[in-house]
């Protein structure tokens, strides 16, 4: 789900490269219709992965409970 989630944002910087070579209307329009999708679509699936990782657990995973590091 990671690499999937780096494909919709190298799509995105794509549009966005695109977007800075070409100040037009075109280029506008894939930044609009792809670009702003495939990032927010990439930050979802990476949020997800993140999540089913773990990540966002309130567990105590080490038993260092209020100690840093």
């Amino acid at each position: 789900m990671m690499r999937l989630a780096c494909v919709f944002a190298l799509i995105s910087l794509a549009a966005l490269g695109l977007l800075i070579v070409r100040l037009d209307g075109a280029s506008a329009t894939v930044f609009s219709f792809i670009g702003m999708p495939a990032l927010g679509l990439a930050l979802l699936l990476y949020a997800v992965a993140r999540w089913r990782a773990g990540a966002f657990s309130t567990e105590d995973t080490d038993g260092r409970r209020g100690t840093r590091a």
